[in-house]
């Protein structure tokens, strides 16, 4: 049987590899150990052979030129003492297992640091094994050491691994951040909403949404001026009687709070009759209907207000033992609306109405709810009067006023 072409030795011959001599006359094994030897040396791994005592047979070319030896300085040798192994004397004593447990037909591996380069200059990682070789009884009769230069296997392993630490670091901060963000988006909503409802208690809802709609609001700058014309509305003005000498013997806290607990009642009847709450000042209550969306209804709503109040004002004395009364005028008529000032908005009603309105009031008694002529005619036939007759109102003159007495049909609510 022929192993190695004949052509090969067509201009000679015997061919030499490093050390091995192929001569055309070899037989087939000849030719075979010939060409393992061949293919032994020119492994770039570590390739070796053992005795079971771990003493050095042969190593490969690559290995020995890996730290600059020669076989015959090293056969017979522990191959613990080897330079590759000198790198730590543990390194060593972990051979020595290694080789102790192969040579009882075990195979073992592990990644050790040896020396690679010559004169043990720089340092490499093996991927290092021990294969027992048995004989055909099935002893174990050689060890087949094996290692592979995994360096950079490793570093980049290693670099990898501090990419990955980095980039879930990151991933760690953006989470955080995110977090944070969404804690602050959360605090801003809160903010926002809470802005919202306190500038909703300040100001009609579409008056809130025509200003927040307005950048100018932000930039501190003065805004365009929100103001409308309303030709139909009807204007109420509510004070308690002689509150002034009531509440003189109070404490600031009690005070503030028999005013609380009276207009938020206010409030409360403002919003079931559809009214718009315009402002307090001190223990006066201003509001309207009509505005600032129309209303054709404006002065019934009014009027159930004023009745709704004074039966509110006669459950609280009641309730709380006082005997407070309170006078109410009302007057119908067009009014200029807007928003004043650059912080702390306002809503406020300008015009002979408002003024009228307000004159009702003072002028009023204890006890009674005052309207012009104006009022009565749109109120027709639902409401019960009583004519006052003429009186003269400071600041505008003699006018006709009544006294809203009641309902005429149940009160609806």
């Amino acid at each position: 049987m022929v192993l190695i072409s004949r052509q090969l030795f067509s201009a000679s011959p015997e061919i030499r590899v490093r050390d091995v001599m192929l001569s055309a006359h070899d037989d087939f094994q000849t030719q075979r150990a010939k060409l393992a030897s061949i293919m032994l040396d020119a492994m770039y791994q570590f390739v070796g052979l053992l005795d079971v005592d771990g003493k050095m047979l042969e190593i490969n070319r690559a290995a020995l030129e890996g730290i600059g030896i020669q076989m015959d300085d090293i056969r017979g040798m522990p191959f613990w003492e080897a330079r590759w192994w000198v790198i730590s004397p543990e390194t060593q004593r972990v051979l020595q297992q290694l080789i102790r447990r192969a040579s009882q037909g075990e195979f073992v591996r592990g990644d050790f640091e040896v020396y690679g380069q010559k004169l043990g200059e720089e340092t490499i990682i093996v991927d290092f094994s021990l294969l027992p070789i048995r004989d055909t009884d099935g002893n174990v009769v050689f060890l087949l050491p094996e290692g592979r230069n995994i360096t950079e296997k490793k570093r980049t392993e290693a670099a990898l691994a501090r990419k990955n630490e980095e980039l879930q670091a990151s991933w760690d901060l953006i989470c955080r951040q995110r977090n944070e963000l969404q804690n602050l988006y959360d605090r801003l909503m809160v903010e926002q909403e809470l802005s919202e409802r306190l500038l909703l208690n300040l100001l009609p809802y579409p008056i809130a949404e025509r200003l927040k709609a307005r950048p100018e609001i932000v930039a501190n700058s003065v805004p365009e001026i929100i103001a409308d014309s309303f030709p139909e509305v009807t204007v109420l003005f509510a004070d308690i009687v002689a509150f002034t000498r009531f509440s003189a013997a109070m404490s600031a806290e009690c005070l503030v709070s028999v005013l609380n607990e009276i207009f938020t009642e206010f409030d409360t009847i403002a919003d079931q009759r559809g009214l718009e709450k315009i402002k307090t000042i001190g223990d006066a209550y201003m509001a309207a209907a009509g505005l600032p969306q129309p209303v054709s209804d404006h002065a019934v709503r009014t009027a159930d207000m004023a009745l709704d109040m004074m039966d509110a004002l006669t459950l609280f004395n009641r309730r709380t033992g006082y005997s407070l009364q309170m006078r109410v005028g009302i007057n119908s008529g067009s009014v200029v609306a807007g928003v004043i000032g650059k912080r702390k908005f306002i809503y406020d009603l300008w015009g002979d109405t408002v003024n009228t309105a307000s004159r009702m009031e003072s002028h009023s008694l204890a006890g009674r709810v005052q309207v012009t002529d104006a009022t009565r005619r749109l109120l027709g036939g639902a409401f019960l009067f009583e004519d006052r007759g003429i009186i003269v109102a400071k600041g505008i003159g003699a006018v006709h006023t009544w006294f809203l007495a009641g309902r005429c049909a149940p009160v609806s609510r």
